[in-house]
């Protein structure tokens, strides 16, 4: 309990004035800290923030004391029980109730106040002062506050148990304030006031809670005095918002009013809503009142008073329910379902008058209310309010509405019929009329022409989705719904009309058919009109429909939810066996499942291919001939055709139905002997054929062919008839003809089409007896006319497939002879020269010619070469656009293939041959895979036809001429990427072999050794197999070089090395790989050639970008190059830097060799070693630069590229330029390639061996070059020119400017270590090789220690050797430079173990102390300060380290190098201070080393130094300042020279824990860690142990939070010490380490239990400084801060 006034100076009264920070977290904190304190001191923080409030000096501005309530608001809700101060809370009421009553008070405010009420009202102790508070001001005859009443009804909902006791008195008292009630806002207020009273009334009368007597009687007085006034007063307000919450209101509160009151008070209301409800937009607040007002007049039983009111409220009802709902805006669906409760109210109580309401707007009234009529006509009927008599009666008006194409309506409709069927209102008789209107909307029916429907548009499914649904449902699931179904939908099977629901009503006949028409199935059903159609009838319609293997779309509302029609087309068939005819039962029990199976099967793929649909159309023409044959009824089948005939106008919109229709007439015919009704259905056909279409066309014609089959003269008869019909040159000339003329030819020409098919049909499908006579009578009579009198594309595709026909046909016949070949033949070449032939017509002149060609007799000359010519050039080119899928691309080849063996075995002789081989080789190099194939295998088709029937003669050629030209075009083809390839050139270079042998006079089975290696590996070519192909040109090397003359191998070569620039690369790899096997066998005789092939080669080179070639001719040059090692060394010495790829891979084949390797590297070593590195040249700017000269740079690029071959281990690819030799094209290996060419690379030992024994010179050398290149500039060519005077006369060269000497020096070095297998060395060069940064000095240094470290560790036997080559004198200051690193960090790395060594470097640190080069000391500190890594294992250092004088000389040296006074700079340091950063971070490492007398003496020094360094700006000072705490507290943390320091250093690492630097941090962590154990405290040293983890992530409020706990308690003595020093902190120009303090001082005061001793005052004065801090996150802290203090009542 508040006991005294506390003053305003403290912390609550701190973050109060900090509410109003213009950082909104900090306003957040704050009021969270206000409640916090709260939740502690309640009573204290609530006088405290009225204090404030209510203060002239401080009152807050509005925003802020809308904050300060809601706190306060917080604070009552969840502690406001627990006070007792009712003086504190009379305060808080009085200035809340002054808010409320106020007329100016912002509304935010008023509604914090408002809450703040109601959470006191919620508490059961002070709910009583509030009633009474707020009761106070609602007098009788005074306007009470809108705030007041707003308030009042938020309590009767919130604590309705504590307000209901005031509740009658407050009606009271309202009674007589709403005639003063002016104010719109106010009455709303009050209205909805009132309605929270009704609730809460009803609710505890519900309950009998609190009063168990209580009733509704109690209120009924006053309720119906408000009521009254409510009515007579408001209802007339021009206000919409208060009339609607006005009626609102009289909605709940006319559960109160007494019988004779509400009997007298409901018609005026009612009529004021019904009034009311054209003035609104919003009806649902009307229609809910007048439900609630209805359902009080009905319970009341007055159903006398509203039955005057009965046709206005169904007529203002009505006009709701026609606005359907809109399911975005929740009011109008609210309202809809509003106004469906009103009508079923009504229509319990008024059936009569809803009746003739709802019928008289379904009968006449517009689409909307139709549609509101039937939404309602469904409610009822689903809630059983209309009874079996009110349904019949509804069902004449339902009819006469069927006719209405209005979207809406057909689908509410469907709804209402859904109803009626579940609820068996409906018979056979009285339903047909709904489902024939259902099926006809499955079938979309479209709106008539001339009538305009308004609202049409959908709204989400389709009239036809949801009628589809609805009949589907009413077949599978309502059984009161199938005898209106079966068999009436039968009707509609064979109706155009409704043929778009076939897919739901042939699923659904399916379905009753076989479950409930078995049943219930009549004995005659099929008795045709006006009952279902006849048996003929439907046997023919249902196989049309099965036709096609497709689903349905009917979607989800089709049968089986997507069965194809087809499928059910079968099914409906299977259940109507019995009624089609008693013979075919039996056979379609087989036949059907049969059927059903392999129509199932092509529906579930996707695409079935054109042969499967012939089939299947097959299928069901067989499945009709045997239904026919079982009948055996002449009548019967009649009955079919006419059937047939009847039915083709059915499909005139759908082609595949109406082709397959025409094929099952011809079926039909063919079975018929009536010659007349045959006669009459072709005439019929041809007639109504659309010719225009390709496929009706051939369905015609089959159909004539199919018939031909029975009846041939008769059908040729037509024929003959129809062509003088189609024939215009017989038409007589008129006017009108001429008008016509253009559009007749047209139409001639498909006419002619048609026709010339159906010659082809008659010829195919004709018995043999007659079909000779026929075709060389009329059929090539009229096909010949046609062709000469032709003009059109179409008839020529026509024309090619007849003819195909008719020569296929001729060939069951033996001895006849074609007449008119040569006519035909020179039709179809005529035919295959425009270029833009289709290929379906390229597909039928290669069918026609080959079926030509395999007549009798055989073709001359001129035919043949005219026809090779013409068919290549029209067939291969279009392979390059296809992947050789194509049907009719394989088809012209098949043909194609062929028709050249034909040619060449019916004239063999090299003539024919050599055309054939002339006209394919341009072929075998194209591009395309498909192209190649093809006309290598047609190349190997001919030869070996050739060589199978060659006939030599005594007078005949004795050489075969072609051989060297056939093998030069055929070696690349060995190796082509395409194994097919492969294959048939292998094959081809055996037949060439093979023919040769021939005339050279070898018999035809001679077996020869050299081609039997060819032969054997012909089988095994085709796999994808390197070796197999690279062995396999091998081979064919061999045996070119063993079979050939010399003659013949130049000839050979000349034409080979074009070969080189194929364009496929594995092609050229395998013609390289021949050449080299040629060199190697012959390469003696070509020595004095050697530099003819060398730039011959290497110009083919510079054009190749295929690696795999330029190896294999690379590979060819090293062989030539073995007999002259001097010409080609200076042969390539002399070509320009950067060297090209065949230059660097010369190179690597040198290597290999270890006496050309070391003679090679003996030349290039003396190159570098002997040659300036560099020259300084002047700029304008009169300073100087260093540009490398090439010589050097020329013999390190020929040692690493000498050293390439001899690695070990080869790293992952380094990325090069775009002119690298090594990005080219095919060059790309991935890892799984590059792993794989490692476990297959070939060694070379001895070579290795070589360069591992002089790895210390190499290395030395490259190291100190690489020092020397640092900053060195990329070379210029050097002029030649013999009249210069000066020696380094440059001009510039684009090649040698790209190079970067420091790059080429690691590049070398890493193929050097790569040869050593050093692998991680590797690694580390590979980086550095990629790394795109300049070649500055911090990354020269750094490279040049991770060589080092990574050396020492993976080749220390080189280490001394190396140590030995580097110790000499070096005048410039970057090879002192290098030296010094390379020694620094050989002391790191204890030189292997070797401390002999270490000795010898030591002193050499040591000398270099007094450089006078500042990054040559500094290099010197840091290697002695790395003597800190020496292990102590089984030594303190070496033996000579023990001597004391030395130990203080290095050990004084690094403290004196901490002496820097110009560390404290910017945030750039200096190159001084790096020297003291060296000093801090080597004593960092070397403390916990050294032994403790050793350290000791230095202690007081280093503490002070470290002590600054803290507060340093640099991050990376103040880390090494926190490595140095760290190690003095490892060695002397016991000593007393260091704990008297210990807390200090304790207090500044937990505050740095929250440094901005995160590297300090993660220092601090270790730093605090070494402290723990010195700090006397178990507890604390297990915390920061476990819980700073380096690489965490600390979160610094919670840890501090969890540390102070046992700091507290531990270390108590030191607390105020602590809460002083801390205190420094809060003026740290670091926000971070401001916000630490903050955190730490408030946890430590927090968790201290005795505060005797403690500057707590100072505390709470630091805290509410930083509550005005600049930084935002400060304020947060100190606001966190705060509420820690709660303990310290005083400072509150």
């Amino acid at each position: 309990m508040l006991a005294k006034d506390k003053e305003k100076g403290g912390m609550v009264w701190a973050l109060l004035e900090s509410a109003g920070d213009v950082n909104e977290g900090v306003q957040q904190t704050v009021a969270g800290s206000l409640i916090t304190l709260g939740h502690q001191h309640p009573a204290l923080v609530l006088s405290t923030i009225h204090k404030f409030i209510s203060s002239p000096q401080t009152a807050p501005k509005v925003h802020v004391q809308s904050i300060l309530y809601n706190a306060a608001e917080n604070i009552v809700r969840e502690k406001g029980n627990k006070i007792d101060d009712s003086d504190l809370i009379n305060t808080w009421m009085e200035g809340s109730v002054k808010l409320l009553t106020l007329p100016s008070v912002a509304p935010d405010l008023q509604r914090a106040a408002s809450g703040l009420m109601v959470a006191l009202g919620c508490c059961p102790p002070h709910c009583n002062a509030v009633m009474e508070s707020l009761s106070a001001h609602i007098q009788t005859g005074t306007v009470p506050s809108q705030s007041v009443v707003e308030t009042l009804g938020l309590l009767a909902a919130g604590n309705v148990k504590g307000t209901v006791p005031y509740l009658k008195a407050l009606l009271g008292l309202f009674v007589g304030c709403l005639p003063l009630v002016k104010q719109d806002g106010l009455k709303i207020a009050v209205a909805l006031m009132l309605s929270k009273f009704t609730e809460a009334i009803l609710e505890a009368v519900d309950n009998k809670e609190p009063d168990p007597n209580i009733s509704i009687n109690s209120y009924a007085s006053e309720s119906a005095v408000i009521f009254e006034a409510i009515v007579n007063l408001w209802l007339r307000s021009s206000n919409a918002d208060v009339r609607q919450e006005a009626l609102l209101c009289l909605g709940h509160m006319s559960h109160l009013l007494p019988k004779e009151k509400l009997e007298e008070l409901a018609g005026l209301v009612v009529t004021t809503i019904l009034s009311l409800y054209r003035k609104t937009s919003s009806p649902f607040t009307l229609t809910s009142s007048l439900a609630l007002i209805m359902d009080a007049v009905l319970k009341k039983q007055l159903s006398e008073g509203l039955k005057f009111h009965v046709d206005q409220l169904l007529s203002s009802l009505f006009s709701q329910v026609c606005v359907l709902p809109n399911y975005t805006e929740p009011s109008t669906v609210k309202n809809h379902y509003e106004v469906l409760r009103s009508y079923e109210l009504l229509g319990s109580q008024y059936t009569e008058n809803v009746m003739s309401h709802l019928l008289q707007r379904i009968e006449n009234a517009s689409h909307m209310q139709r549609v509101g009529a039937l939404v309602v006509a469904k409610h009822l009927i689903n809630s059983k309010t209309l009874s079996t008599e009110n349904c019949y009666s509804l069902i004449p008006s339902l009819t006469t509405i069927l006719s209405d194409p209005n979207s809406k309506v057909v689908k509410s409709v469907t709804q209402v019929i859904v109803a009626l069927c579940h609820n068996n209102h409906l018979n056979a008789q009285s339903g047909a009329p709904f489902i024939t209107y259902l099926v006809k909307h499955c079938a979309g029916a479209t709106t008539p022409i001339g009538r305009r429907p308004s609202l049409a548009e959908g709204d989400g499914e389709s009239v036809g989705e949801v009628c589809r649904r609805v009949l589907h449902l009413l077949a599978t699931t309502v059984e009161s719904a199938y005898p209106l179904l079966w068999p009436h939908l039968l009707n509609f099977v064979c109706s155009a009309e409704y043929e778009a629901s076939l897919p739901t009503t042939l699923g659904c006949l399916a379905h009753l058919a076989n479950n409930y028409g078995v049943v219930n199935e009549p004995e005659t059903l099929l008795v045709g009109p006006p009952g279902p159609p006849t048996a003929p009838i439907l046997l023919s319609r249902l196989l049309v429909l099965s036709c096609v293997p497709e689903n349905s779309s009917g979607g989800s509302g089709s049968s089986g939810g997507g069965v194809s029609i087809g499928v059910s087309a079968l099914k409906l068939l299977q259940g109507l066996a019995p009624q089609v005819h008693a013979n075919v039962v039996e056979p379609w029990k087989q036949h059907l499942p049969q059927l059903l199976i392999t129509l199932q099967d092509l529906i579930s793929k996707s695409e079935p291919e054109p042969s499967l649909i012939q089939m299947w159309h097959d299928s069901l023409r067989d499945f009709l001939r045997s239904t026919i044959t079982h009948i055996n009824n002449e009548d019967y089948t009649m009955q079919i055709g006419k059937a047939q005939m009847e039915q083709v106008h059915l499909y005139e919109k759908h082609q595949t139905p109406l082709c397959f229709m025409m094929s099952l007439v011809g079926v039909t015919l063919s079975l018929i002997s009536n010659k007349t009704f045959i006669a009459t259905s072709l005439d019929t056909l041809f007639t109504g054929t659309a010719h225009r279409s390709v496929m009706e066309r051939e369905s015609l014609a089959l159909c004539v062919g199919t018939t031909a089959a029975s009846h041939t003269d008769l059908v040729l008869t037509h024929i003959d008839m129809w062509l003088k019909t189609a024939d215009s040159t017989k038409k007589p000339l008129s006017f009108l003809n001429l008008i016509k003329q253009d559009t007749r030819v047209d139409e001639m020409s498909w006419t002619r089409a048609t026709l010339v098919l159906c010659l082809g049909q008659i010829s195919a499908l004709a018995p043999p007896t007659v079909v000779g006579a026929r075709v060389d009578g009329p059929i090539m009579l009229h096909l010949l006319n046609i062709i000469n009198s032709n003009k059109s594309d179409i008839v020529n595709e026509a024309v090619l497939h007849t003819i195909s026909n008719v020569a296929r046909a001729l060939t069951r016949l033996q001895d006849f002879k074609l007449r008119q070949r040569p006519l035909l033949i020179t039709h179809l070449v005529n035919t295959l020269k425009p270029e833009s032939l289709p290929l379906p017509a390229l597909a039928g002149v290669l069918q026609a010619l080959r079926d030509l060609v395999a007549l009798e007799p055989e073709l001359n000359v001129e035919e043949r070469t005219i026809i090779l010519q013409s068919v290549l050039v029209a067939t291969l080119p279009r392979l390059a656009h296809t992947d050789g899928k194509d049907d009719y691309l394989i088809r012209c080849y098949a043909q194609l293939s062929v028709l050249i063996r034909t040619i060449i075995q019916k004239d063999t002789n090299p003539a024919t041959l050599d055309d054939v081989t002339t006209l394919l080789q341009a072929w075998t190099v194209a591009i395309n895979d498909h192209i190649r194939l093809k006309a290598v295998e047609l190349l190997h088709t001919a030869l070996k036809t050739y060589h199978d029937h060659i006939t030599l003669t005594v007078e005949g050629p004795t050489n075969f001429n072609q051989t060297c030209q056939l093998l030069a075009f055929l070696t690349p083809r060995v190796s082509d990427p395409c194994g097919d390839v492969r294959s048939q050139a292998v094959g081809s270079v055996y037949m060439v072999m093979r023919i040769a042998g021939r005339y050279t006079g070898r018999a035809h089975d001679h077996i020869d050794e050299d081609l039997q290696l060819i032969k054997a590996a012909e089988g095994r070519i085709a796999v994808d197999d390197p070796m197999v192909i690279d062995e396999l040109a091998r081979d064919v090397g061999r045996v070119i070089s063993n079979k050939l003359s010399f003659v013949q191998l130049r000839s050979f070569l000349s034409c080979s090395v074009v070969g080189l620039q194929d364009r496929l690369g594995s092609a050229s790899a395998g013609l390289a790989l021949v050449l080299t096997t040629v060199f190697t066998l012959r390469g003696h005789q070509l020595h004095q050639h050697i530099r003819e092939i060398l730039d011959s080669v290497y110009g083919r080179l510079e054009k190749v970008n295929h690696r795999e070639t330029r190896q294999r001719a690379v590979q060819a040059i090293a062989q030539l190059s073995s007999h002259n090692l001097n010409l080609v060394l200076d042969t390539l010495l002399t070509y320009p830097l950067p060297y090209e790829r065949g230059i660097c891979e010369t190179f690597h084949h040198l290597g290999r060799d270890p006496k050309l390797c070391t003679e090679t590297m003996t030349i290039l070593t003396q190159v570098l070693e002997r040659t300036q590195l560099f020259s300084e040249q002047p700029t304008n700017t009169e300073a100087t630069v260093k540009i490398a000269t090439i010589p050097p740079l020329a013999a390190i690029s020929g040692l690493c590229e000498l050293l390439h071959d001899l690695r070990e281990y080869t790293p992952p690819q380094v990325e090069k330029d775009e002119d690298s030799w090594e990005k080219i094209e095919g060059g790309t290996i991935t890892p799984e390639e590059q792993k794989q060419q490692q476990q297959q690379r070939q060694t070379f030992p001895a070579s290795q061996s070589i360069i591992a024994e002089n790895f210390p010179s190499l290395a030395a050398l490259l190291l100190i070059t690489y020092g020397s290149y640092v900053g060195v500039m990329a070379p210029l060519h050097q002029t030649t020119s013999t009249n210069s005077k000066n020696a380094f006369n440059f001009v510039p060269n684009r090649g040698a400017t790209t190079l970067v000497p420091v790059k080429i020096v690691l590049e070398c070095l890493h193929s050097l270590v790569d040869v050593i297998d050093c692998k991680s060395l590797s690694t580390v060069l590979t980086c550095k090789i990629r790394d795109e940064n300049d070649d500055t000095f911090e990354v020269f240094l750094h490279t040049v220690s991770e060589i080092v470290e990574v050396l020492v560790h993976e080749a220390p036997k080189h280490i001394e050797r190396l140590v030995g080559c580097l110790d000499n004198q070096h005048p410039y200051e970057m090879q002192r430079v290098t030296v010094a690193a390379i020694f620094a960090q050989l002391t790191a790395e204890k030189c292997g173990g070797n401390y002999e060594l270490l000795e010898s470097i030591i002193d050499c640190l040591l000398g270099r102390l007094n450089d006078r080069s500042v990054h040559v000391r500094r290099l010197a500190i840091r290697g002695l300060s790395n003597f800190a890594h020496l292990q102590n294992d089984q030594c303190y250092f070496p033996q000579w380290f023990s001597v004391s004088e030395k130990l203080k000389e290095i050990i004084a040296a690094l403290v004196g190098a901490t002496d820097q006074r110009d560390c404290s700079g910017g945030d750039e340091i200096s190159v001084e201070t790096q020297v003291a950063l060296e000093a801090l971070r080597g004593l960092a490492a070397l403390l916990p080393r050294l032994s403790h007398d050793t350290v000791l003496q230095h202690t007081p020094t280093l503490l002070i130094r470290i002590r600054l360094f803290s507060e340093k700006s640099s991050g990376e000072v103040r880390e090494a300042g926190l490595g140095v705490l760290r190690g003095l507290a490892g060695v002397v943390g016991s000593s007393e020279e260091f704990k008297e320091h210990l807390h200090l250093h304790l207090l500044a690492a937990l505050v740095h824990l929250a440094d901005p630097h995160p590297p300090t941090v993660v220092m601090c962590k270790s730093a605090l860690q070494a402290l723990g154990p010195h700090l006397g405290s178990e507890s604390m040293n297990i915390m920061l142990q476990n819980h700073l983890i380096p690489s965490g992530v600390l979160h610094y409020h919670q840890f501090i939070t969890d540390l102070t706990k046992h700091m507290v308690i531990d270390l108590s003595d030191h607390l105020p010490f602590f809460i002083q020093a801390t205190s420094s902190y809060f003026k740290s120009p670091e926000a971070s380490l401001r916000r630490a303090a903050a955190l730490l001082i408030g946890n430590l005061v927090y968790h201290c239990e005795v505060t005797e001793g403690l500057a707590v005052s100072g505390v709470s004065y630091g805290l509410q400084y930083l509550l005005r801090d600049p930084d935002a996150t400060v304020r947060t802290a100190a606001a966190i801060a705060i509420p820690l203090l709660f303990k310290h009542t005083q400072l509150l």
